[in-house]
């Protein structure tokens, strides 16, 4: 794509090379030949019927006349002006389309010029179709400016330096906006994978702490268990080999003692 300096240059050299050959002695008259064929072009497209007016103009590129809108013009800064409404637009396709509707008229050519409508009223519904038809008609108006009023094209070139120095100075804003929040995600990711690392080393502490302390308590338990254990055989070691029996004997009981191999 072509910068907005480049396009303002193309139309200055064009300007000044139409102007240069309405000066010229030589060219005069084949200005004068183009004018003439201009006005017989505008005679013959009074004598056309309205089909072949609109496939003409579709085959321009002129959707403006195909549908009886007005052409496009420019600021002084050779940007395009067109204030047409959306609802304008269908007005006129209505309008157009009823003189060529192929139930009113039915020859060929205003069944093709009845197609050549529906897509002239698409082309400018849409915006890239109808942005690029607005500029080439600004171009051509800008044109007629710049060989009329030669400064204009000076005035012109100096706004639209400011306009990219604007835009090249908000470019470069965003470009540090967009650095600046890239940074501060990065800063955030770090900082929550710190909080996660340090969250996860206090569980894993406070979980070894309370295996720890379960296994103190188990090793108490067991401890305990082995020291009463320990007492009983003490007790009976201390006692020596002899054993009690209880024998039951008409509803009395008599502790009989056995040791030392006899019976007492």
């Amino acid at each position: 794509p072509h910068r907005p300096m480049d396009r303002l240059d193309r139309l200055f050299q064009e300007a000044q090379n139409r102007a240069a050959s309405e000066d010229g002695g030589p060219k005069r008259g084949l200005e004068a030949a183009l004018a003439r064929d201009g006005e017989d072009d505008a005679s013959k497209r009074a004598a056309m019927s309205v089909a072949d007016r609109v496939l003409a103009d579709y085959e321009r590129g002129d959707y403006f006349s195909c549908l009886g809108l007005p052409p496009p013009d420019c600021d002084d800064a050779g940007r395009p002006v067109w204030d047409v409404t959306d609802a304008a637009i269908s007005k006129a396709y209505r309008r157009a389309s009823l003189a060529v509707h192929p139930d009113k008229n039915p020859t060929p050519e205003a069944k093709a010029a009845f197609d050549k409508l529906n897509d002239a009223v698409r082309a400018l519904r849409d915006d890239v179709r109808r942005g690029e038809a607005l500029r080439t008609f600004a171009d051509a108006a800008f044109k007629e400016k710049c060989r009329a009023n030669p400064q204009l094209m000076a005035k012109a070139r100096k706004d639209q330096e400011r306009r990219d120095a604007a835009d090249y100075g908000a470019a470069i804003r965003a470009q540090q906006a967009q650095q600046l929040e890239r940074a501060m995600a990065r800063r955030e990711k770090a900082a929550a994978a710190s909080r996660r690392r340090s969250g996860s080393s206090d569980v894993s502490t406070d979980g070894d702490s309370d295996d720890d302390a379960a296994a103190l308590e188990v090793d108490v338990e067991k401890k305990k268990g082995e020291g009463e254990s320990g007492g009983g055989r003490v007790e009976a070691e201390r006692r020596g080999p002899s054993s009690d029996a209880a024998v039951t004997n008409g509803g009395g009981v008599k502790r009989r003692r056995f040791g030392g191999g006899g019976v007492k």
